[in-house]
């Protein structure tokens, strides 16, 4: 295998694990636990993530949506929380370029109790900037007297949780369409609620953008 061949799997790994096209992430979507696969499961995913990047390779690359269309897709309010913040940004520096937009959500009658959910569009190059972040390349299934963490698949994307029990904070993170990051962190909530806001978001209409931007092939 050749450097070039060699830097193209590394770097479309990630997003291979991240899910295929078929995302299903309507709001009833069920999540399953991905837990520790077994050598036989570990080699049927070898061989899905090869497909899956070839696809990757040859898909071309996408300008990230404007950080408007993604400010939409964010709820209005979440279990009673008010939404008192939301913001966004599209930036681009060295040939990547990436759109952002974050809400903050807080009850009014409980000041510490807060959601933060982000949606991020890496564009171009969402193999490179999902690198970073373990769960999207192993699976995770760990548990203690005061929490969790684990990687799930909701509707054929890959996600991460994460919860402590004690602090009552955690995050809920998802990979949708092979390009987009939601991301929704918590603090004095139970790990149901940050599920709930998970679900606020209008996924589907996520991951209907996926091509959008995308130059034609």
């Amino acid at each position: 295998m050749s450097v070039r061949a060699f830097l193209i799997v590394l770097l479309a790994l990630p997003l291979a694990a991240c899910g295929g096209s078929s995302d299903d992430t309507s709001s009833d979507t069920e999540i399953e636990d991905t837990g520790e696969p077994s050598l036989f499961g570990r080699a049927r995913g070898m061989a899905e993530a090869a497909e899956q990047m070839q696809a990757a390779a040859e898909r071309p690359p996408a300008d990230p949506v404007n950080f408007r269309v993604l400010r939409d897709l964010l709820p209005e309010s979440l279990d009673g929380m008010e939404r008192t913040d939301i913001e966004g940004a599209s930036q681009g520096a060295m040939g990547f370029s990436i759109s952002e937009a974050e809400a903050t959500y807080k009850a009014p009658d409980e000041a510490n109790r807060r959601i933060e959910i982000k949606i991020s569009d890496f564009g171009a190059l969402p193999s490179m900037a999902m690198m970073g972040m373990a769960w999207t390349m192993a699976e995770v299934d760990r548990e203690s007297s005061t929490g969790y963490e684990k990687t799930v698949t909701m509707g054929g994307s890959r996600g991460f949780r994460k919860y402590n029990t004690e602090r009552r904070s955690g995050e809920f993170s998802l990979a949708v369409a092979d390009r987009f990051l939601v991301a929704v962190e918590g603090r004095n909530v139970d790990d149901a609620e940050l599920e709930r806001a998970l679900r606020a978001v209008d996924l589907s209409a996520l991951s209907d953008l996926r091509d959008e931007g995308r130059q034609a092939e």
